[in-house]
């Protein structure tokens, strides 16, 4: 009988949009940036995470072609990082190429996640920022001291047992996912079937407003040109008396709106005239993306972009595969620091689910990964109307949340 374990990872983006959601966010005191120099270890770790959110990006935009695409590579990374703690042999070096971990020694990789969470979550009083783990397994098997034991220590995860045979079993999950993610990703978990033996489940939730919010007075229809060269009629919104970074050359134009106290901010490229998204994805790295930001230059130009939302659900196998990960779905794979008595574990699937609002207040986000284990030059104004790239990251320590592309205002 094949037995499989199924590992999830839930990420939300939630900017105060709601004035029932806002209060709680209210603090009269000063809020400045509550930030610190990043260890070497933390700066590994921030690096590797952004770098595989490029590369997958770049593929998922690649597979996707005029589909909007947002994924969550900070949850994705934890997700797996979590996984990892129960590979082995060349399945685990495979997974440390792939997630692009740097660091020599495990400790020193789950160390550096624990760090950079606590940083994340206490930099803004006006955004709120959190991340919680559980695993949840069949009370039928026995998880490994060490594995429970070092992703409770590192990612604080909680651990239950379940009865899998219970119909209720997914509800539980879907529940503790729903309540995470305020309401915005209903269900993880499809099925629980009889050769599941484990979730891992990873979510993450990031509230805020922006310094300088869209008048919604001014908010109307206006042109959106897609890349097939037709138009749509999105609402657009209007920035009057903000701030921003902008920077534009024949290649792309950077804007960068930041929410509360401007540690956390939007980023966002458009292509250049006769340019594509694709291509923007393409070149985008670390490197790239630090030169334009430090090419840019506060503005207070009127900014006009569309409201939009999207929701985006792909299964995430054959990108893994891709960027080096092969050998952890095939029966060659060693997950044998998992499970007790079960070492012949492979990965059968990777799930990611996201949604995403941006309107006048804010923006709100969230995404979902599901991982399952088996056995085996500036206008007087600047307006958004094209498609475009965009990422929801913190600026000290330059970790990448969020990262997607708006082919289609919805």
């Amino acid at each position: 009988m094949i037995k499989s374990i199924l590992l999830s990872g839930i990420a939300l983006v939630a900017m105060s949009m709601f004035s029932g959601c806002q209060k709680e966010m209210v603090d009269e005191g000063p809020n400045t940036p509550n930030t610190r120099p990043l260890t070497a270890q933390e700066e590994k770790t921030v690096a590797s995470s952004n770098d595989f959110a490029f590369r997958s990006f770049a593929k998922l935009s690649e597979a996707e072609g005029a589909e909007n695409v947002f994924i969550s590579p900070l949850s994705i990374s934890m997700s797996l990082g979590m996984a990892y703690n129960g590979a082995d042999g060349d399945t685990k070096e495979a997974m440390r190429q792939t997630l692009g971990f740097t660091l020599p020694t495990d400790d020193e990789i789950n160390k550096s996640f624990k760090y950079l969470d606590a940083l994340l979550k206490g930099i803004d009083k006006k955004v709120v920022f959190t991340s919680v783990n559980s695993l949840w397994h069949s009370k039928e098997y026995q998880l490994q001291a060490p594995f429970i034991k070092t992703n409770q220590t590192y990612f604080d995860a909680t651990v239950q047992g379940l009865d899998f045979a219970s119909p209720t079993a997914k509800d539980q999950m879907n529940n503790w996912v729903k309540s995470k993610t305020n309401g915005k990703i209903e269900t993880i978990v499809d099925e629980v079937r009889r050769d599941h033996i484990l979730f891992l489940i990873n979510a993450i939730y990031f509230k805020g407003t922006w310094t300088f919010p869209f008048d919604k007075k001014l908010t109307k229809l206006g042109p959106f040109q897609l890349e097939n060269g037709s138009t749509v009629t999105p609402d657009f919104m209007a920035m009057k008396n903000g701030e921003y970074l902008h920077y534009q050359d024949e290649q792309l134009e950077l804007i960068d709106l930041p929410y509360g106290n401007q540690q956390y901010s939007m980023t966002i490229l458009v292509p250049g005239r006769d340019r594509t998204v694709q291509e923007v994805a393409q070149e985008l790295n670390a490197a790239r993306l630090a030169t334009l930001l430090a090419n840019a230059k506060k503005t207070t130009y009127e900014l006009y972009m569309p409201k939009f939302k999207l929701e985006y659900s792909k299964e995430l196998n054959d990108m893994l595969k891709q960027l080096g990960m092969g050998i952890a779905f095939t029966g060659q794979a060693n997950f044998s620091r998992m499970v007790e008595g079960h070492g012949n574990l492979a990965i059968s699937e990777v799930k990611h689910k996201t949604f995403v609002e941006v309107n006048e207040e804010g923006t709100e986000a969230a995404a979902a990964t599901s991982t399952g284990v088996m056995l085996t030059s500036l206008p007087p104004s600047v307006r958004i109307a094209r498609p475009f790239v965009f990422l929801i990251r913190e600026k000290s320590s330059g970790a990448i949340l969020f990262i997607g592309k708006l082919m289609q205002p919805e």
